[in-house]
């Protein structure tokens, strides 16, 4: 299997990579330090860059997000219009330029996976992010019309819903002793964070044969979260 993976920095995307390696497959990693695929032209330039190392495509990964707090994120009377427009162009815009770029050069039986986010669908009143949760949300019926468009060529897209995932992006909530001490209550399952190679083993499911029935679906690894 040949992979273009998005989100190669670090966190979810670079656990992704390895796990690609180590079945045997091979992974071309970016990140906004060398192809940045949330600016116009980016995702193009990556999917061509891709096939051009790995010879042809046979699956993609999206794992880029941000947080906009520092931005201004929060409650929708107070989230501010720089937060939005950032945070909408990080976690939605750029999956949407990454699918039209990429669904037309995957090879039939091919297969690709958008990482969201538990808060897509269920709120909390310690994650109170306007713009992140929308931008989240917004993935679910994206990842449904590229289902629909590609399923025709046996091109699969599905989605995993992550929790609370111990990444650097998560390092300020994982760190909030309020959070701690609700983990039991926040993920069930567990009562911990989830890992970086928990949400890779089911994007490494989706992106195999194993999962050939499986399209438009968004699957959830966040311990519980949805349940609550």
């Amino acid at each position: 299997m040949r992979v273009l993976v998005a989100g190669a920095d670090g966190g979810i995307g670079s656990v992704c990579i390895e796990s690609i390696r180590a079945s045997g497959g091979q992974a071309y990693g970016v990140d906004i330090n060398s192809t940045d695929i949330t600016v116009p032209g980016g995702a193009e330039k990556a999917v061509d860059q891709a096939q051009a190392e790995l010879g042809a495509l046979d699956g993609v990964v999206h794992a880029i997000g941000m947080s906009g707090r520092r931005l201004g994120d929060g409650p929708v009377t107070d989230c501010t219009d720089e937060a939005w427009a950032e945070v909408h162009r990080v976690n939605h815009e750029s999956v949407f330029r990454l699918l039209r770029a990429a669904l037309p050069k995957l090879l039939p039986g091919g297969s690709v996976v958008i990482v969201g986010s538990a808060l897509a669908t269920s709120l909390d009143r310690d994650f109170r992010t306007a713009a992140y949760a929308s931008a989240k949300g917004a993935l679910i019926p994206l990842v449904r019309s590229a289902a629909y468009d590609a399923a025709p060529r046996g091109v699969r897209v599905n989605l995993v819903a992550a929790g609370l995932v111990d990444t650097p992006m998560a390092r300020r909530a994982l760190e909030s002793p309020n959070i701690t001490t609700r983990m039991a209550e926040l993920m069930p399952l567990g009562g911990t964070a989830c890992s970086p190679q928990e949400v890779a083993d089911v994007v490494a499911w989706l992106l195999s044969p194993a999962a050939g029935r499986t399209t438009g679906a968004v699957i959830p690894v966040d311990g519980g979260w949805h349940l609550r």
